[in-house]
């Protein structure tokens, strides 16, 4: 098989990274569950299509499940088309002999016929074996770039689940349980400052909280709206 180091085979992730830390709330109840029945090996659930606007958490839970199989000892690949160094269709090849491969940003890949062909065959290769195959995309499978009707039928045949943009109270609830998790309390003015003055992307909402973190270690000095104003003068 190719062990090509674009694959990320058995990829060493973030501590931090980690199923149970995502955010449990109405939004995210099936999806949840969905991703645990992946885990869990059972026959029925050899493969998942997971899609949702940017900053939905995708990568988080792809990385998060991926965790859980490293953690059984099992082998897996993370493949991710927003990677310029895949330009080869060959780097495909043989990945059904793991037991499962994550394939990130899919609405990103190459609509040419020696892809869709790679990955209709690998597709093919691991229903006939214990490989399991996760993918993650922007827009369904429906609405992918794919010519080769043959793989696009494999596709729509994914058990399909949206990763949807929680709410404003689910977003609050995120942030403290975050904060609470690092060992420290975010004050609802401090909160209030925060969802005023950054992104409220999901996705960047929790990476601020992890810059808050540190910033706040290194300075030695509890997290405050001028400590996150600093750090927000300090990113720009």
């Amino acid at each position: 098989m190719n062990n090509p180091k674009q694959l990320n085979l058995d990829v060493k992730l973030d501590e931090a990274i980690n199923l149970n830390n995502f955010i449990i709330c109405p939004s995210t109840e099936i999806i949840l569950k969905a991703s645990k029945d992946f885990i869990s090996g059972s026959d029925t659930t050899k493969t998942f299509f997971l899609w949702g606007k940017k900053g939905t958490g995708k990568n988080y839970l792809l990385h998060s499940i991926n965790r859980e199989f490293l953690e059984k000892k099992l082998h897996s690949a993370f493949i991710s088309f927003e990677n310029s160094l895949l330009d080869n269709p060959s780097v495909l090849e043989g990945l059904e002999d793991l037991d499962v491969i994550f394939i990130e940003s899919m609405e990103q890949f190459p609509s040419l016929k020696e892809w869709e062909l790679a990955l209709f065959n690998l597709i093919n290769a691991c229903l006939l074996k214990d490989c399991k195959i996760f993918i993650s995309s922007k827009v369904t499978a429906k609405h992918l770039e794919i010519n080769l009707v043959d793989l696009k039928s494999r596709l729509l045949a994914f058990p399909a689940f949206e990763l949807p943009e929680i709410n404003e109270d689910e977003k609050l609830k995120a942030m403290k349980e975050a904060a609470s998790r690092k060992g420290w309390k975010l004050e609802d003015n401090v909160l209030s400052y925060i969802l005023t003055h950054t992104s409220r992307n999901l996705s960047d909402l929790m990476s601020l909280m992890n810059e808050l973190d540190t910033f706040s270690l290194e300075k030695k000095r509890k997290v405050s709206i001028a400590l996150v104003r600093e750090l927000l003068i300090s990113n720009k």
